[in-house]
């Protein structure tokens, strides 16, 4: 975790805090792997601590573990710290090593940097130790890579393209073949972020049932999300699980999230934007009985949509003036 937090607050994030929520959609499903309360919550708290709060005080998880490497600001980190969580103040490649692996998980590793060898690491970290029943989300950045940073920058003749750098920093057995430097910034980096993250676990698994060391393991995809609160951001959540535990993982049934699109696909979390009026006046027509339609009066309609899809999960914040 970098020191983002003295840029931004994480807490007043609509986008992330939608995204939060649906999070702790897909851990409530993991009743078949075990009560929910006995998972150990692993992520990157900052000074804010806005998904720790949220998982402690929806699901009841009560472990929880905060990685942090900026190790100047921990006197504040300590100052801002709810509940009694212990923060590792290393690297997180440092830090995941030494997690109590056998035990189930919910990590999430929100970074807010773009996509890096680094990162890569520690999802290898992780695929490599993670017991059956244990999730993963990850969160980069994906405005655009920073190989079309230095390229720009680089005024030198004949100097290497951005998709030059991006496959020498990466190596070309990382780089999916038909990437194009377009995919390099935008949303189709965002998704170009997430094959890549999905293939190194899918290496790493490879790598690991291929000993006999370890119980054999699996992975399966659960949601992906896009969302811009400021910067671009990318998220994919995976459950690993064993193939004598395959029923356990039918029985959780994420295909009924009902934030998931059909068919499913990224989410791209889209705010509506609306008078706290406007959004009373939805809320109060919502769930929606079945073949009845909203009445919106002059609310637009693409912001009625978005509201009737997300309204779960988007937050109510307001401002008190005196």
């Amino acid at each position: 975790m970098t020191a983002s937090f003295k840029k931004i607050d994480y807490s007043l994030r609509p986008a992330k805090h939608a995204e939060r929520r649906m999070l702790c959609d897909v851990f409530r499903r993991l009743r078949p792997f075990g009560r929910v309360e006995e998972y150990v919550y692993v992520g990157f708290g900052s000074v804010w601590f806005s998904d720790f709060t949220l998982v402690h005080r929806s699901l009841g998880i009560k472990d929880m573990i905060s990685i942090e490497q900026v190790e100047t600001a921990q006197a504040r980190i300590e100052d801002n710290k709810p509940f009694r969580i212990p923060v590792d103040y290393r690297k997180s490649k440092e830090a995941l090593p030494d997690l109590d692996w056998s035990r189930k998980q919910f990590l999430w590793l929100d970074y807010d940097d773009q996509l890096s060898t680094d990162m890569l690491q520690d999802l290898r970290t992780v695929v490599r130790r993670a017991s059956s029943g244990t999730v993963l989300s990850v969160s980069v950045q994906c405005a655009k890579a920073s190989q079309t940073t230095e390229a720009e920058e680089d005024k030198t003749p004949e100097a290497p393209t951005a998709l030059e750098r991006f496959v020498a920093a990466f190596g070309r057995a990382r780089v999916p073949p038909a990437t194009k430097p377009d995919q390099l910034f935008g949303w189709p980096f965002g998704a170009l972020c997430r094959e890549m993250l999905l293939q190194e676990i899918d290496a790493e698994i490879a790598i690991r049932n291929s000993g006999h060391a370890l119980a054999e393991m699996r992975s399966k995809l659960i949601c992906e999300f896009e969302y811009e609160d400021g910067a671009k951001m990318t998220t994919i959540t995976v459950i690993f699980y064993s193939p004598e535990e395959k029923n356990l993982l039918e029985q959780c049934h994420f295909e009924g999230l009902d934030f998931l699109p059909e068919p499913i696909s990224a989410v791209r979390i889209n705010v509506p934007k609306l008078t706290a009026r406007e959004f009373k006046k939805l809320e109060s027509q919502l769930p929606l009985a079945q073949g009845s339609e909203l009445v919106l009066g002059t609310i637009p309609v693409s912001e009625a949509r978005q509201f009737a899809k997300m309204y779960r999960y988007l937050p109510n914040f307001a401002v008190l003036e005196g």
